[in-house]
């Protein structure tokens, strides 16, 4: 997500563009993140982060998503990284530099580095930003160097970023981001003094970063050189490798990317505004040897006095490179005019073998604006590998999944065996497939670079065949806590039961119920098995004649003295006919009580000593006789 409000959709042998609608600015700061299947989770565009829901076209920023409203000069954010909490898969931290300013006096004070929490599972399961988790990582950073690299325990991630300002750029940070949160920074001050016109890129590997040297001299311009570091994995400390000399001040290197192998480095140049726009990408191979080897591997991939500069380029999850070379033109009119994304196909071939494509993508009429979006390149260190995967390695017999296969550059991909998959879906990126038993999926993926394979198991666990349900077929209405069980059932599996007619007093999920059955009429029992394996069994259903209940039976003399002998007036079983309805009458037809849902509570209030008539409805039937009242 990126540029003038586009994205690229990587779920297909090639990418596709899509145009989106969110905010109207060509931010510098930008970030996306998808999940392990290739869908979007969130992206954040100048400080503003945004959900994967669209109302009426647009995407909706999250509820706590704007990052700059408490600072006074809202300019947005110069860098951006998104890297997955090691303890929590539904947790992200966004790192972000912000430009700060006295508010006194409007003097700038450099960047800061912050730091939110993004919990996916808020606000819906479309994420927010958690309050109050904002964190002030580091003060003073150069406000475009932030880049992530792994820890050797290969679960934890550094952030690193450049500390210091201008003209002074002296020093590096790494933050360790473990389950525990961000740990205190490492700092270590390069052998080397550092610029602040470049971006800083890590290798898909952790194992080498690099950034444009320093641009002056006491005071003096300058021609920076490009400075390759070595990192240490394990403690976060760089050290100096080498030096790769400088092009001209005037047209610095500016942004970088290794290739998957991490054998390769491409450098794209840009010019200054008030200099004729002359762009240059270089192609190094750190194989060759010592500095001297590797600055003499140097090769001119594209050369342009069309555009301003390379302004950047980003390693993507197909194993290619794209980049934005855009800027001012030739009459130095400002703004983005490019509607093509460039490409590198073969990263890891030399020279002209790489591929270089400068029209790679056709923006739609649309223009990239200033900045990729900042990926973790951690995540695309197999990039340069053919790999392929499952949205779920384990199913049920009779289910489908999607298989996915991406990386190695490749472009075209062939599925075997057959079991589930049929034609034309064998030659799709993502195809779904329904495998009668286990298989194992075998892909070839080709591209004008190479052919890869990669392989992915599926594993088929059967259904269970439906269980034996033991319980009476035949109760009376409103019967209560009748008992119905599953007959030799499994060691841990669970009971999924549903009632027809009734409700379950207890033992859902168990192997055994209680049911309390409603009116008369025709009622079931039925219940699925959960093993362990999570593969539900068929359903088996048990059908229950629910009978009218006995009839009523009906006294006919009260005598209410209070010695607990017919006291009330009493009708026995009156359990099976709660909703009822009983009216009294004296020997002239008049009505001396009535009640709704009577439940033996009429003891002769109001009467003196007689016969009475009752009427007894309920159930759509009637029962009528005499009562004597005896005080």
């Amino acid at each position: 997500m990126f540029g003038t409000k586009f994205h690229l959709d990587f779920n297909y042998p090639k990418p596709t563009v899509n145009t989106f609608s969110y905010l109207d600015t060509n931010a510098i700061g930008v970030a996306s993140i998808s999940d392990k299947t290739g869908n979007l989770l969130f992206f954040s565009s100048g400080g503003h982060v945004a959900t994967r829901q669209k109302v009426n076209g647009t995407y909706q920023e999250m509820p706590n998503g704007d990052l700059t409203a408490s600072f006074f000069y809202q300019s947005g954010t110069t860098a951006e990284m998104i890297v997955q909490s090691p303890a929590d898969s539904n947790v992200y931290y966004l790192f972000y530099t912000v430009l700060v300013t006295d508010s006194t006096n409007y003097a700038l004070d450099g960047c800061n580095l912050y730091s939110v929490q993004i919990n996916m599972r808020l606000n819906n399961g479309y994420g927010d930003v958690v309050p109050n988790s904002r964190q002030l990582v580091r003060k003073n950073v150069n406000g475009g160097r932030l880049t992530a690299l792994l820890h050797s325990n290969n679960r934890d991630t550094w952030v690193l970023c450049q500390g210091g300002s201008f003209p002074k750029n002296d020093s590096l940070s790494a933050h360790l981001v473990t389950p525990n949160g961000i740990m205190p920074a490492v700092k270590s001050k390069p052998a080397k003094p550092l610029g602040i016109f470049s971006r800083m890129k890590a290798s898909p590997n952790s194992e080498m970063f690099v950034v444009l040297g320093e641009e002056t001299q006491q005071g003096t311009l300058i021609d920076p050189a490009l400075e390759v570091f070595d990192f240490n994995r394990s403690t976060g400390v760089p050290s100096h490798k080498y030096s790769l000399p400088p092009t001209d001040f005037w047209y610095p290197m500016a942004s970088f990317a290794f290739s998957p192998d991490n054998s390769k480095l491409y450098v794209g140049t840009s010019s200054f505004v008030q200099i004729s726009p002359n762009t240059t990408l270089y192609q190094f191979d750190l194989a060759a040897g010592n500095a001297a080897q590797v600055q003499q591997s140097r090769n001119v991939i594209y050369h342009t006095t069309d555009y301003t500069g390379v302004l950047d380029m980003q390693l993507a999850i197909d194993g290619k490179v794209y980049l934005l070379i855009d800027g001012y033109n030739k009459s130095n009119i400002a703004g983005y005019k490019n509607q093509y994304l460039s490409k590198i196909n073969c990263l890891n071939s030399y020279g002209p073998a790489c591929r270089f494509q400068f029209q790679g993508i056709n923006l739609k009429a649309v223009n990239g604006g200033p900045a990729l979006p900042a990926l973790n390149q951690t995540i695309f260190r197999n990039a340069g590998k053919l790999q392929a995967q499952a949205y779920r390695n384990v199913i049920c017999e009779g289910d489908s999944v999607q298989l996915s296969a991406y990386g190695a550059g490749a472009e075209q991909f062939k599925w075997k065996p057959a079991n589930g998959l049929t034609s034309p879906a064998d030659t799709l990126a993502s195809p779904v497939v329904n495998p009668t038993a286990t298989t194992t999926y075998m892909v070839i993926g080709s591209s004008v670079c190479r052919s890869d394979t990669a392989y992915v198991k599926v594993t088929v666990l059967p259904k269970l065949p439906g269980v034996s349900i033991s319980g009476p077929v035949q109760v009376h209405s409103l019967s209560e806590r009748q008992e119905y069980y599953v007959l030799n059932p499994a060691a841990g599996s669970a009971f999924n039961w549903q009632v027809n007619g009734g409700e379950i007093a207890e033992g859902q999920g168990t192997n055994r119920i209680r049911v309390n059955w409603g009116v008369a009429g025709v009622g079931s029992v039925s219940v699925a098995e959960i093993p362990a394996t999570g593969c539900s069994g068929q359903r088996t259903r048990l059908t229950v004649a629910l009978l009218d209940g006995p009839a009523p039976v009906i006294y006919n003399i009260i005598t209410p003295n209070n010695d607990g002998k017919n006291d009330a007036f009493v009708i026995v079983n009156l359990e099976w006919y709660p909703q009822n309805e009983l009216r009294i009458y004296n020997r002239w037809g008049m009505e001396v009580y009535h009640s709704k849902n009577y439940f033996n509570n009429w003891r002769g209030e109001k009467v003196s000593s007689g016969i009475y008539y009752y009427l007894f409805t309920a159930n759509g039937k009637t029962w009528k006789g005499w009562v004597e009242v005896v005080k």
